[in-house]
Parts: C-alpha cells; sequence; structure tokens
C-alpha cells in the first residue's frame, strides 16, 4: 500500500495517523454488516440484501484505503473546480435519465447497479469551499454582506446550483446536511457575523417556502413531526387520533420505546419483521434501539462522537488552511449525516429519508462516506521527508 507522495523532488511518507477514527469506522461497517444480516435473516429469500452489502462493504474500504494512501490531497485541489462541475452535471444528468422511485429521481442505474450522484455532491463542497476560502483567506475581514457578494461569488453560485438541483431531486435531507456543514465552515472561516445572519435568514425563508409550496408530502411530514415529536408534549398536541401516513414513525418510536435500557435482543426484536418498511435504510437505528436497548444505540452514537471529536481535534492543529477546512467539513459531513438519521429515528427531528452512515444498507452511501474517512485520515496524518 503506497503511503507516500512526491512534493518537487522530495518524497512524504505517512508515519502517523489517527487510528482510533480507522478502528471506529471498521466498528461500524462491521456492525453494518451484522445489522443487515440481523433484518436479511427475517425471510431466507432477502439475504441477498446482506450479500450485497457485503460486497459494497469490500469495495468501500478499498475505496477508504484509495482515499487514504494512495490520493495526493494538495495534488488533487488543482481538480477540485473541475469535479465540483463534473459532480453538478451529474445531478442534472439524473434529472434527465435517472430512474424514479417513490415520486424521486436520485439515480443513475448503469449496468444494473444504481449510482446517487447527490451523495458526493456533500463531499465536493466541502473541498470546493476549503479551496475557495484557502484562496481568499486574505479578504475574509472584508466578508460583510456587499465584499461577501463581490469576492466570494463562486461560493454562492455553486451553492444555488447544487441546491436548486437537489430540490428538483426531491433530496431535500441532502440540502440541509450540507447547508448545515457549509455554514460550519463558513463560521470557522471567520466570515463576519452579519453575513452569516443574512444566510440563516435566506435559508429559513427557503426552508419554509419549500415545506409549504414544495411538493405536498413534505408539509404532511411536518404535520406528523409536530404529532409525534419528543417536544409535543410541551406544546400540548394531541396525538388521539392516528392516520396511515403516521405509521413509520409510530412504529420506529414503538420499536425503541420496546428496547428501554439493554434491548429486547434479536431474538424477540419485532420492528425488522415487516413491522417497519425502511427497517434497513432510514430506520435501522430503530432496530438497534429495540434489539440492544438504550446503552446499545448509546455506543453507536458514541462511535460517530469518536469519528467527530477526532476529526476536528486533528483537523483543526494544521497549518494548511485549506487542509484545516477540508478535514473539519468532512468531519462535519458524517457526523450530521449521522445526527440527522438518529434524530428521525427518535422523532426529534422530522422525516428526511437519509440513511445512517456505515450501518444502513446502501452502496452508493457507504462509498461516499468510506472515501471521505480516508481522505479524513490522508489529510490529518503525519508525514516526514524521507
Amino acid at each position: 500500500m503506497r503511503t507516500d507522495y512526491k512534493k518537487g523532488n522530495n518524497r512524504y511518507k505517512i508515519v502517523n495517523f489517527d487510528s482510533i477514527i480507522l478502528v471506529a469506522y471498521l466498528l461500524l461497517c462491521l456492525l453494518g454488516l451484522y445489522m443487515n444480516l440481523n433484518i436479511s435473516s427475517v425471510t431466507e429469500s432477502n439475504m441477498i440484501t446482506f450479500m450485497k452489502q457485503l460486497i459494497w462493504t469490500c469495495i468501500s474500504l478499498l475505496v477508504m484505503l484509495y482515499g487514504f494512501a494512495v490520493i495526493d490531497v494538495k495534488k488533487l485541489r488543482r481538480f477540485i473546480p473541475v469535479l465540483t462541475f463534473l459532480n453538478i452535471f451529474l445531478l442534472i444528468l439524473v434529472l434527465l435519465v435517472g430512474r424514479e422511485a417513490g415520486g424521486a429521481k436520485r439515480w443513475i442505474t448503469i449496468h444494473g447497479i444504481n449510482f446517487q450522484p447527490s451523495l458526493f455532491v456533500r463531499i465536493m463542497l466541502v473541498l470546493y469551499f476549503a479551496h475557495f476560502l484557502d484562496k481568499k483567506k486574505e479578504l475574509i475581514p472584508q466578508t460583510l454582506p456587499k465584499g461577501f457578494i463581490k469576492h466570494f461569488k463562486p461560493l454562492i453560485v455553486i451553492s444555488v446550483l447544487s441546491f436548486a438541483v437537489l430540490v428538483k431531486q426531491e433530496h431535500f435531507s441532502t440540502i440541509v446536511i450540507s447547508s448545515i456543514t457549509l455554514f460550519s465552515i463558513l463560521w470557522i472561516s471567520r466570515i463576519k457575523l452579519v453575513t452569516l445572519s443574512s444566510i440563516i435568514l435566506i435559508l429559513l425563508i427557503g426552508s419554509v417556502y419549500i415545506v409549504n409550496y414544495g411538493s405536498p408530502f413534505r408539509k404532511s411530514r411536518m404535520e406528523i413531526y409536530a404529532k409525534y415529536s419528543l417536544f409535543h408534549r410541551a406544546v400540548n398536541i394531541d396525538v388521539s387520533e392516528i392516520n396511515a401516513d403516521d405509521y413509520q414513525i409510530r412504529e420506529s418510536l414503538i420499536g425503541m420505546s420496546q428496547g428501554k435500557l439493554w434491548g429486547t435482543s434479536p431474538v424477540f426484536g419485532q420492528t425488522k419483521n415487516h413491522y417497519l418498511p425502511e427497517s434497513k435504510t432510514d430506520y435501522i437505528f430503530s432496530v438497534i434501539g429495540e434489539e440492544y436497548g438504550f446503552f446499545g444505540a448509546l455506543l453507536v452514537f458514541a462511535l460517530y462522537c469518536i469519528i467527530f471529536f477526532r476529526g476536528l481535534l486533528a483537523s483543526w492543529g494544521l497549518k494548511d488552511f485549506f487542509l484545516k477546512i477540508a478535514g473539519i467539513g468532512l468531519t462535519l459531513n458524517i457526523f450530521f449525516n449521522a445526527f440527522v438519521n438518529i434524530g428521525v429515528a427518535m422523532s426529534a427531528l422530522p422525516s428526511t429519508g437519509v440513511t445512517l452512515p456505515f450501518i444502513s444498507y446502501g452502496g452508493t452511501s457507504l462509498i461516499a462516506n468510506s472515501l471521505s474517512i480516508g481522505l479524513l485520515l490522508n489529510i490529518t496524518a503525519e508525514r516526514r521527508m524521507c
């Protein structure tokens, strides 16, 4: 495995990296395989789901190793603008020739394999923001709204274009996660507070408009969230009336409540047994909560927290501004993804249709998040000249 790269006539070799992040990632991947085997075993014919996930996991490990040990991130930087526009082109291509499922076009099918470009655009937006902010870092003190529009216009154009296409794809969850991540990057880069406040206001107005005047199912999801939210008792909302659309979140909450502290064990788990339709994807955390209880769910969340804190600490100490922002952005991308999925399963957040990183069934998600881990390990690794 190659662990070095050249800079001029010098060769730099990786001598140290964050093995704790790597171990947390591998544990989550193993847990994902186990949970998919557990859910697939309900019916013998569904074992194909586990076999597919096993293949995707093996491919993802290779992708992670490639991102960690082969890619020269500083050389990759030269291609970031091109790769970002290529990713946006693929997003547009999905609208033209993509496969539709559940009322949304998000996938391109190539020889029977479904590919979801929107999951990679989150990575490219982080890298593009890090690249551009580093290139214009001397102008950051001039980022009052007028100055930000003048000097950082490409960031606005790329973000608006990407989010506009994602709205057409009905992929609001990617917009939410990317928005929080990119806003955090701007805040860490010390963009002026008045500009950040303006961005928050624009995002809130846009979100309200999309929910109220976009696809009807979003408004329906918000109404369901109002009924079953963890906070519904605080505002005294009546949940006695049950509708058919409530089924998914209701079964998720029932399953998690049955788990209590230690869980029912896989033998007595019910949510995976056709009670929860999306048990292997969006609501796999509910199965974990039911079968392994509060402490099992807490342990899974702790693994994401390990990646979060270790990734932030390792990236924060980097002297190179581009690498620092890129490392922090990739870390936040993974953590916010997990945070949103877990929040939805617990009804702390409205349903968004986002999977749990490294655990939920799905090839594109697993590969994209594994690439993020590989790049994070690459960026934060210690190198010496040899």
